[in-house]
């Protein structure tokens, strides 16, 4: 029983100290508003056009790697619950078989995001998930002259990331990766997107 006594005592000094450093997040204000911006990173399948003869074009469905922004409005509305407005823009200019295609994919998206607050050793960090819906629109285009077509279609995208806090007026989005599924130009609906930046607060909330 006295060992057993000793090793809840040694439990109870390696965890005080931590418990010491954590700060509850319900005992802090939050922003009201959070707002993001930053570079994102979009693997898409797109429809890319090329000219198996000098006369004929036709196309393919190929994976693409697309280069663009992301930028989102997040109301917090509860300590672990607000909505997110995200608009992203992504391009790319491949060439096939020596065509020039010109892709550009766009979405604007909103659902709720689910968020923790964690306060530890005086870095506060918030990793967060979410689910956004609403709707993508594809364009291709070659140039400088040839076929072109554009799409809208109903999106999702899933999936969360880590913001660290560099205050209260600002915090840097380590990641952001999701899964983002659409179907445009007749293309395969599984992606991956993937965005980091800058967090700003705006307003206080009291929890």
């Amino acid at each position: 029983m006295k060992q057993k006594n000793a090793g809840i005592q040694k439990l109870l000094q390696l965890l005080l100290p931590v418990l010491f450093f954590v700060t509850p997040c319900a005992a802090q204000d939050m922003p009201a508003w959070e707002v993001f911006g930053g570079y994102s990173f979009q693997r898409a399948d797109v429809r890319q056009y090329f000219r198996p003869s000098p006369l004929i074009y036709t196309f393919r469905g190929r994976y693409t790697n697309l280069d663009g922004w992301d930028v989102s409005v997040t109301e917090n509305l509860r300590p672990w619950l607000g909505g997110t407005l995200d608009i992203s823009g992504h391009s790319k200019t491949p060439q096939l078989l020596g065509v020039t295609n010109r892709e550009r994919m766009y979405s604007i998206l909103y659902g709720p995001r689910l968020f923790h607050r964690v306060t530890a050793l005086g870095i506060s960090v918030t990793p967060f998930a979410h689910v956004l819906l609403g709707l993508a629109r594809a364009d291709v285009r070659v140039t400088p002259t040839g076929p072109n077509a554009t799409d809208n279609a109903f999106a999702v995208a899933t999936g969360g990331g880590l913001d660290l806090s560099l205050g209260s007026k600002a915090a840097i989005r380590l990641f952001q990766a999701e899964y983002f599924r659409t179907s445009l130009l007749g293309t395969r609906p599984d992606g991956l997107r993937a965005s980091v930046g800058v967090v700003f607060y705006l307003g206080r909330k009291n929890n």
